[in-house]
């Protein structure tokens, strides 16, 4: 629960936390009558300068604790850095308060994203009740974020799961469901997958009990106005197929979806906002289960560009259901712009951990945004290199137009970048993410990321497509 306050006095039964700069900020406490003792010890802990967390027991009748952060501006460490490491620890029921709107941002994400938990199947829940200090200057400040932390945590909800509930047939009802402003939103079923011959998509999915879906996303402000692109995959659950996932590794397949999650979260995020581009989404929703009619190494199948792919794997699925995605979206509509998101490759872990994402190809205005947005946010992204070599090595099959598997490029993230593009149709300029652990987080919390799903690229995206001119 969450509640916006404008007089300490509001409040009942919470803890204070106090995000402090300097002396002056301790006007915002007069109320509460605070005795010199505690007053001193901020005092001192303003003239030592240095980052500090203390809590000081309150005989006060609508706090029990206060939760002093002091940051020092010589601090080697960025303000979420030093918020993350405490604020998880902090009770539940919390009130939000400093002078600065900025770092009231901070704390209200570090609050609400550090601190996030996934808790919908737990029979024991504990609600966490967040009130945040505000006045008239950052009101609708602090309003703004929150929704955007709302589109976050409803990626992170969905990221979590199970594909017994979330599966291509319900998350499209979802969709068909949210109440959007200005977006329309098309849904093809697996009667109209096959009958657009989006072969590739109907391949991974051949036989699941859990039929496909596409789903596409339009805010179409003007025609007039450049056109971008963004396609997704969704597999509710990933088996690899004939060439079945290590037992070890299975558990973690529910959250192959989670990409689709996060432009619907996206999406919504944008569905208000004042844009100067129209933007598409395409999700394209299926489930990659081991069956009897299950495709296999070496069949050849046709996409929806017509172009056929030699299958060399059978758990390199998601390049083929965003291939015929990409085709359909690059044939179908007049874009300036395209942007392919997945995890694709253990090798971007291997190369970056879990801290940064790659982004690759031609659209150099595009990924120059990307960089830029990286050096002052907690979303971090490198650009790779890339040349026409990865793309021509896609087509080395014998027997088809590409092959979805080259086993002897190991630059994994650029070969299967370079396999996307083989479907652009029209020459739009195309940019594409690697997302793969910075999504899923296998290691530890850090900053606004938690365990397992993050919600990666809600927030940057959308500031990026907010702010292109």
């Amino acid at each position: 629960m969450t509640n916006l306050v404008t007089k300490l006095d509001e409040i009942l039964d919470s803890n204070l936390v106090f995000f402090i700069e300097s002396k002056t900020d301790l006007k915002l406490l007069d109320e509460l009558k605070l005795n010199s003792n505690i007053i001193n010890k901020i005092k001192e802990i303003i003239k030592n300068d240095k980052n500090k967390l203390i809590s000081f027991y309150l005989w006060h009748e609508k706090f029990e604790f206060l939760f002093l952060f002091f940051y020092s501006k010589n601090s080697t460490k960025t303000v979420i850095e030093f918020l993350w490491e405490e604020i998880i620890t902090l009770p539940e029921k919390l009130t939000l308060v400093t002078w600065n709107e900025q770092l009231l941002l901070k704390l209200v994400d570090a609050t609400f994203l550090s601190r996030y938990k996934f808790d919908k199947y737990k029979s024991d829940k504990k609600e966490d009740i967040v009130n945040i200090l505000v006045n008239k200057q950052n009101e609708k400040l602090v309003k703004n974020r929150l929704k955007t932390i709302q589109n976050i945590i409803l990626a992170r909800d969905l990221w979590e799961t199970p594909s017994s509930d979330l599966y291509p047939e319900s998350f499209a009802k979802l969709i068909k469901k949210t109440k959007f402003k200005n977006i329309k939103v098309k849904i093809f079923d697996s009667k109209q997958v096959e009958k657009q011959w989006l072969l590739l998509l109907h391949n991974v999915w051949k036989w699941s009990v859990k039929w496909p879906y596409m789903v596409i996303l339009e805010k179409i402000i003007d025609k007039s106005l450049p056109t971008i692109w963004l396609v997704w995959k969704w597999i509710t659950f990933d088996t690899g197929w004939i060439q079945v996932k290590p037992g070890d590794h299975m558990y973690e397949m529910k959250w192959d979806m989670c990409w689709a999650a996060s432009v619907y979260a996206t999406i919504k995020e944008l569905d208000e906002k004042n844009l100067n581009v129209n933007i598409i989404a395409c999700l394209v929703l299926a489930e990659n289960h081991i069956s009897w009619n299950s495709y296999k190494p070496s069949d050849i199948i046709k996409s929806y560009s017509w172009k056929t792919v030699d299958i060399i794997h059978t758990d390199a699925e998601w390049r083929l259901v965003l291939a015929d995605g990409v085709s359909y979206i690059s044939k179908n509509y007049k874009l300036d712009k395209i942007i392919t998101v997945a995890t694709l490759t253990w090798a971007v872990m291997v190369a970056l951990w879990y801290r940064y994402a790659w982004i690759m190809w031609n659209d150099k205005e595009l990924i120059k945004k990307f960089i830029d947005y990286s050096q002052d946010n907690f979303e971090k992204y490198i650009q790779l290199p890339f040349d026409n070599y990865f793309i021509e090595k896609t087509k080395d099959s014998k027997v088809a137009d590409v092959e979805n598997l080259n086993r002897w490029v190991y630059a994994w993230s650029s070969m299967w970048a370079a396999f996307l593009s083989n479907f652009v149709l029209n020459g739009e300029k195309y940019t594409h993410l690697d997302i793969a652990w910075t999504a899923l987080n296998w290691l530890e919390p850090y900053w606004l990321f938690n365990k397992w799903s993050t919600w990666f690229w809600v927030d940057s995206l959308s500031s990026i497509l907010i702010d292109i001119k």
